[in-house]
């Protein structure tokens, strides 16, 4: 590859050094034949700048984003779609409804057990009330039993205690 400068360089040269020595054919040709390598050169430059172009021209190509469709072809598009989708949307309604159901029935019998347990739950306690109600009743009297046992047990010491004091007390022993 031969650049421009250096063409006109070497024809300068030429044309001054063999212009007395060198015959005016010869340097003709010689500066043609660089022109022609220049010019390859130049070619060869513009083909490799050139080689994406098929792809820039449809990148920059502008396209119809929106386009007008007819109406009838809408209608049918929505109608194939709805054919489509109703027989599916008919059995998931169908599917969940039974669910539904299914979980009020649950609800229902989950609710019964819960009031059968706190009602179960609401006459042990009152049994359980009533019960240790009774237990505390007779716990109070076992304790005013054993009191008055105890107040009994100290009357009749003191008692005997009186009646043994009531005893005359033997003469001393005679110390003689």
């Amino acid at each position: 590859m031969v650049n421009i400068q250096t063409s006109y360089d070497l024809i300068n040269h030429l044309s001054n050094t063999t212009s007395m020595s060198l015959p005016p054919l010869y340097t003709c040709a010689r500066i043609f034949e660089d022109s022609v390598d220049l010019l390859g050169s130049s070619l060869a430059s513009l083909e490799r700048a050139t080689r994406d172009t098929p792809r820039l021209k449809q990148v920059l190509d502008t396209q119809k984003v929106f386009g007008l469709v007819p109406e009838r072809d809408i209608q049918n598009a929505q109608a194939r779609l709805k054919s489509e989708t109703h027989p599916q949307i008919t059995y998931l309604l169908e599917k969940l409804e039974k669910e539904v159901a299914r979980l009020r029935r649950k609800k229902a019998s989950l609710e019964s057990d819960f009031n059968l347990r706190k009602v179960r739950l609401e006459s042990v306690l009152r049994k359980d009330s009533v019960e240790s109600l009774e237990q505390e009743a007779k716990y109070e009297r076992l304790r005013m039993l054993r009191t008055k046992r105890d107040r009994l047990k100290y009357s009749l010491s003191r008692q005997r205690l009186q009646k043994y004091r009531q005893i005359p007390l033997l003469p001393p022993p005679d110390q003689s």
